[in-house]
């Protein structure tokens, strides 16, 4: 990426992508639309596969039905390991992950905290908050571990609030108060041929900024 003009929106392209988020940290990505945070966490994966391994945790599945859309690298598809956990299973699979050693490693996406925190719907929430923050607080570590980036994604709901008035719905991301810890935050918004990514929380001189990226169904094509 070349250095960035003056203004808060910046026309980018999907090679532009990672260099948005940071190492050896959690990058968070918020969205009201599941495919259009996935084929954002897709073109990561994309990029990310030319250098080494990849770990994507598919818990909404939207991702793996969509592979070969998204993906059309195939070579390099050895290199991709998906999980799709379900509640009797996530556990194993998070420690599976958290305890891969490989040097070759270069993304983890866990997509998404909502799927995670509906899986365990029927359990207290003071039990679903204390699982969130050791997942999250575990994926941070191996993000330092192997200085790579993390991807958590997660949906954004609206709940009704009491008062009346003109703004009667509050929007709020599944897990906020364990997505706190993350020090990069990005929202995506979808028109009609772009991605909006909207900089919420950033180290650098990217906060506030909205990078435009084209909207294309052949997101793998080169």
């Amino acid at each position: 990426m070349e250095k960035l003009p003056w203004g808060g929106t910046v026309p980018i392209e999907p090679q532009d992508c990672p260099f948005i988020l940071e190492k050896s940290s959690l990058n968070v990505i918020l969205s009201e639309d599941g495919f259009t945070k996935t084929l954002f966490a897709a073109n990561m994966v994309d990029y990310a596969l030319r250098e080494g391994s990849v770990v994507y945790i598919d818990l909404d599945t939207i991702f793996t039905a969509f592979l070969n859309i998204m993906i059309h690298d195939s070579e390099n598809l050895d290199n991709l390991l998906i999980f799709q956990p379900d509640e009797q299973t996530v556990e194993k699979t998070m420690a599976q992950v958290c305890s891969l050693s490989s040097p070759y490693l270069r993304f983890i996406v866990l997509d998404s905290m909502t799927t995670l925190y509906h899986l365990f719907d029927g359990k207290a929430p003071s039990d679903v908050n204390r699982r969130m923050s050791i997942y999250l607080s575990l994926l941070q570590s191996m993000s330092e571990r192997f200085d790579i980036p993390i991807l958590v994604t997660s949906m954004i709901r609206a709940r009704r609030m009491r008062q009346t008035g003109p703004r009667p719905w509050l929007t709020s991301p599944t897990g906020g108060r364990a997505l706190l810890r993350a020090k990069i935050v990005l929202k995506l918004s979808k028109t009609s041929s772009h991605i909006d990514i909207d900089v919420i929380k950033h180290n650098g001189a990217f906060i506030g900024k909205t990078f435009k990226l084209p909207l294309r169904v052949e997101w793998g094509a080169r």
